[in-house]
């Protein structure tokens, strides 16, 4: 045993000595590439966006590489046919133009010319409306802003139903452009267990300036839809420690023969509602 202790404080402390100042490369293991579906259907009508991206190597630098070539069709359990049409500018971009109805069923399919196919299903469950908006006045933030001005919150109020196991994705925009949490990921997303019945005084991740339009939108998602931002926001802000989780895929409902779909197909009903700061 003591010689096993030996080796292992040896080794410890050559690579203290002489590991600070020499780059690692991995040696990894290369799987063949996964296909990403990102879409979302909610019930307002315009057009509707699918993206279709292919996973790149550990190594590789720059944006992940669109799909072309798919044919992409939306049906619902009404026979309601939704042909997606691929961008002219952007490759792996699909869009539809159609309004969702919350109570129906949709489904995904997706063709690829190699043969290969993915698909889903989701309901888009009714959601409850936002009640109301406010602001106020930062009192902690107006004595010492970080940037002039910069020192009103805003707070949202609004109901959801209490009967049903129910989960949401909030998005908070500061004059259009959407604000993060303390987070990587500037996703908010919550369950029952933290609503409680009603949402009452959430608080937007960032501060707004007098003028400023703030806009909150609430989304009603399914399990796995929330269980998929879980994964993904415990990936993206895990502390990376050894006793953390070895790094895995987020969960998806992307459903292929061959296991290489991952993503998310979200469908959900959206309430959006917007003020001025300060009016």
């Amino acid at each position: 045993m003591k010689t096993i202790i030996k080796i292992i404080l040896l080794s410890f402390s050559a690579a203290a000595f002489f590991g600070c100042d020499e780059p690692i490369e991995l040696d990894l293991k290369q799987i063949p590439p996964q296909y990403v579906v990102d879409a979302l259907i909610t019930d307002e009508l315009t057009d509707h966006y699918l993206k279709l991206t292919t996973s790149v190597g550990f190594y590789t630098e720059g944006r992940t590489p669109g799909v072309s070539g798919a044919e992409v069709i939306v049906s619902d359990n009404e026979g309601n046919h939704y042909q997606y049409l691929e961008s002219e500018t952007e490759a792996g971009l699909y869009k539809a133009n159609f309004e969702g109805k919350p109570g129906n069923t949709y489904s995904l399919q997706i063709s690829l010319p190699g043969g290969e196919s993915f698909s889903a299903q989701e309901e888009m469950t009714p959601l409850g409306s936002i009640d109301s908006l406010v602001w106020d006045i930062d009192e902690r933030a107006q004595g010492d802003p970080e940037e002039e001005g910069l020192y009103y919150r805003i707070r949202i109020y609004a109901r959801e139903p209490t009967a049903t196991e129910d989960y949401y994705l909030f998005k908070f925009f500061r004059n259009d452009s959407i604000q993060n949490f303390d987070s990587n990921t500037g996703i908010f997303y919550a369950d029952d267990e933290l609503i409680s019945g009603y949402i009452y005084g959430l608080e937007s991740p960032q501060l707004y300036r007098k003028g400023d339009k703030a806009t909150f939108e609430m989304y009603r998602i399914s399990r796995d839809a929330y269980l998929f931002y879980n994964d993904l926001d415990n990936i993206l802000n895990g502390d990376g420690g050894m006793y953390g989780p070895s790094p895995a895929n987020p969960r998806t409902n992307i459903i292929s023969a061959d296991g290489l779909g991952l993503g998310l197909f979200q469908v959900s009903a959206i309430d959006r509602t917007t003020i001025v700061v300060g009016e």
